[in-house]
């Protein structure tokens, strides 16, 4: 049982060789190796590196779900100590309708046309279907 949630993160690159170098970082955080978190991580056309995952109990506190958020602080520290231009969105769709978290960085000028991949590329939507 649990409360569950659909998770959705994209990561993108400038290039192939930034998202490499960081991957290879990303690699040696205990908790990464642990869970073999580097497997959940799909490459997607144009440097972007995808994670989903649905009907999952999505707490702070579980080591995977640190050792997935970790990638989103390291784009936010190769950005800042390395002037490194990568963009993040982070979507979690909860189980009560109003329960919807957005985060994102890469608003800036440097960094416009990864975030605005993102946004074309995950797009949050809820619908209903009626088949009366």
């Amino acid at each position: 049982m649990g409360y569950r949630s659909d998770v959705y993160i994209a990561v993108a690159f400038k290039s192939k060789s930034d998202m490499e170098e960081v991957l290879a970082v990303y690699a040696l955080d205990p908790r990464v190796q642990k869970f073999n978190l580097v497997e959940d991580w799909a490459v997607k056309e144009d440097n972007i590196l995808f994670y989903s995952v649905e009907d999952t109990k999505w707490y702070d506190n579980y080591e995977d779900v640190q050792g997935l958020e970790y990638m989103l602080t390291l784009a936010d520290q190769f950005t800042e100590k390395r002037a490194m231009p990568i963009a993040h969105r982070f979507i979690r769709i909860g189980e009560e309708l109003d329960d919807i978290e957005i985060r994102e960085d890469g608003r800036t000028a440097q960094r416009s046309d990864l975030i605005e991949k993102l946004w074309d590329g995950m797009q949050l939507s809820r619908s209903v279907e009626v088949t009366l």
